[in-house]
């Protein structure tokens, strides 16, 4: 009988140990993203971003979702001033030089550059080219 009562003691204390031991766990777990810094959300989020292959934007658009900007802003303050200054190109003969720059040097080029369908490939650049081309076609509308 003895042995009966333990048994049934036993039961309910494991009952209630795994009831209550499931519901006071802690939400987060140690190395959970949910549980880091924002600073080490940033750096995880970079490195991500580079085992993917992903575009920087990626990971500034990343940061500005998860309202991280700030933190993004003071890790990468000398690559988010190279790109207020302009897009460079990815490609061709102007590689590396700025689309503004050749717009005023070479409109031949970004006029033909933004006939061909290949184009769209090259989202920033794409973007660039064809709202320089709006700007001009608004500027002689207006002229």
């Amino acid at each position: 009988m003895r042995t009966l009562a333990i048994f049934f003691l036993n039961v309910i204390q494991n009952t209630l140990g795994i009831t209550f031991g499931w519901l006071l766990k802690p939400k987060t777990k140690r190395n959970s993203y949910k549980a880091l810094s924002d600073v080490e959300k940033v750096k995880y989020l970079e490195k991500r971003r580079q085992y993917k292959g992903y575009k920087r934007q990626w990971l500034y658009f990343r940061c500005r979702e998860e309202g991280l900007l700030e933190t993004y802003h003071k890790l990468f303050k000398t690559e988010v001033d190279e790109q207020d200054s302009g897009i460079k190109f990815s490609f061709g003969k102007y590689q590396g030089e700025f689309v503004e720059d050749i717009w005023e040097s070479d409109r031949e080029y970004i006029n033909w550059l933004s006939r061909q369908k290949w184009l769209a490939q090259y989202l920033d650049e794409s973007d660039m080219i064809h709202e320089l081309l709006h700007l001009e076609e608004e500027n002689q509308s207006q002229g």
